[in-house]
């Protein structure tokens, strides 16, 4: 028999592991990276990704708890399977339910999520969440299979500026104010 050096075992074995293993490359693969996406949503800072392992049960991040001083936008994007519909809860009430979509733009910072966002082929829903705490769950049917997984963000809302008053308004306050002033100074004389 015979002797084969150590080092091209070595290399033969890895050659061997590396070429006859199954290579299964999904786009939930080639894009998520735990170590590079925020596991929950977090605000203004893009697309985060999540799943679920089964269903009607919390997804593995969830919840996702928060307490906003200004309204925010959550959405929701799957980009994996079509079929599947995901359903968002605020402290147990359902607040959200995907559909197949297809919004006009993306937001330039997942080419994934935002493939999965623009395309009327996945489900896809955004909300308007109040100023206020909030605690969301995301569950799911997994109609396109297990583990079904998802991209989520939040984003600045429409920020209130206050009631601003009208001129009438004003005019018919300082007409008051100025009636009550002229009527006590006429009961002192």
């Amino acid at each position: 028999m015979k002797k084969v050096p150590q080092k091209k075992f070595l290399l033969s074995l890895l050659l061997f592991v590396t070429f006859s293993t199954p290579l299964n490359v999904f786009a939930d693969d080639l894009n998520y990276n735990p170590a590079l996406e925020p596991p929950a949503p977090v605000l203004d800072a893009g697309w985060a990704y999540d799943q679920i392992d089964a269903v009607a049960t919390n997804s593995l991040d969830s919840s996702y708890d928060y307490s906003l001083l200004n309204p925010a936008w959550f959405r929701i994007t799957d980009y994996f399977s079509t079929g599947d519909t995901f359903f968002v809860y605020d402290f147990g009430s359902l607040v959200l339910t995907t559909t197949p979509t297809g919004f006009a733009s993306g937001f330039g910072d997942n080419t994934f999520a935002d493939a999965g966002w623009t395309s009327p082929s996945y489900g896809s829903a955004e909300i308007l969440l109040a100023v206020g705490p909030h605690s969301l769950t995301v569950q799911g049917d997994g109609a396109g299979g297990l583990p079904a997984g998802f991209y989520t963000r939040l984003d600045h809302g429409p920020v209130s500026t206050g009631s601003v008053p009208e001129p009438t308004t004003i005019f018919l306050l300082s007409s008051g104010l100025i009636g009550l002033v002229a009527s006590r100074k006429k009961l002192k004389e």
